[in-house]
């Protein structure tokens, strides 16, 4: 990512909460955490943020703070050839007047554009997913009640009980941030709870994530793998991460990388 770029993202995470880690940020950029340390420096010198003991802080902080995480903006420049092919993976398992949840993320939207010919019931927590439903397919879309979190992309109910509740399903499809031994992992605890109340309600679990999410690590962990039932994932996945999942007894389905 370009210094420029780089700086814009900085910035823009900033100015979304509190204070952010050089860790968080390293995450987000896909950068160094040295390059992170210069570029906030700069920005410090520039006035335009304030430079904190691992981090930085906005100079006029937030008031209302938003998920912790990549911004979807930002997980859409990523892999997104990898994460359309696993997606169309994932509509394959799919036919006529099933009932499905989504919930949000990049990988779990591109579902939308392959399921324009499906006359499903889906519920959806994703913004982006709805929308593309409402406007281009034959679904009948229904959306929790709840706050919208633009950087995510997202609706979150901050009520224990809202329409998940009451809702079953033939499958569920998630993304996650990060997949060990330990179990799926996200990284803010209000997706967690948003994923946990759906996780017991669908026949099936089919959890979507690229190969390079077997390398992230997070201490907000969803559900042990062996709650999930199937995982759809690119060839780059190495061997000791598809023995984890099949020792978890998960069905593995691996879609190739598209040529360039």
């Amino acid at each position: 990512m370009h210094e420029i770029e780089r700086h814009r993202v900085i910035l823009s995470e900033v100015e979304a909460r509190p204070i952010v880690t050089v860790a968080h940020l390293a995450d987000v950029l896909g950068a160094s955490e040295a390059t992170v340390r210069r570029d906030i420096s700069f920005l410090d010198k520039q006035k335009k943020l304030r430079r904190v003991r691992g981090g930085a802080e906005a100079i006029n902080p937030p008031s209302d703070v938003s998920l912790l995480g990549r911004p979807y903006s930002v997980s859409q420049t990523i892999n997104m050839d990898i994460k359309r092919c696993i997606a169309k993976a994932a509509v394959d398992l799919l036919s006529d007047n099933m009932s499905i949840m989504i919930s949000g993320g990049t990988t779990t939207a591109a579902m939308s554009e392959f399921m324009r010919g499906l006359k499903l019931q889906v519920l959806t927590n994703s913004f982006s997913i709805a929308d593309q439903l409402i406007k281009k397919s034959k679904c009948s879309v229904t959306v929790p009640s709840g706050k919208i979190h633009r950087e995510q992309n997202i609706i979150l109910s901050p009520f224990p009980d809202d329409i998940s509740n009451h809702t079953y399903a033939d499958v569920l499809f998630i993304g996650a941030y990060g997949i060990n031994s330990h179990g799926v992992m996200e990284t803010d605890p209000q997706i967690v709870q948003a994923v946990m109340k759906l996780i017991n309600r669908a026949d099936q679990r089919v959890l979507l994530v690229d190969s390079t999410k077997f390398q992230n690590r997070s201490s907000m962990i969803i559900c042990p793998l062996s709650q999930i039932d199937i995982v759809i994932t690119d060839d780059g996945i190495d061997n000791k991460s598809k023995e984890v999942i099949k020792a978890a007894g998960c069905r593995l389905i691996i879609v190739e990388k598209q040529k360039q």
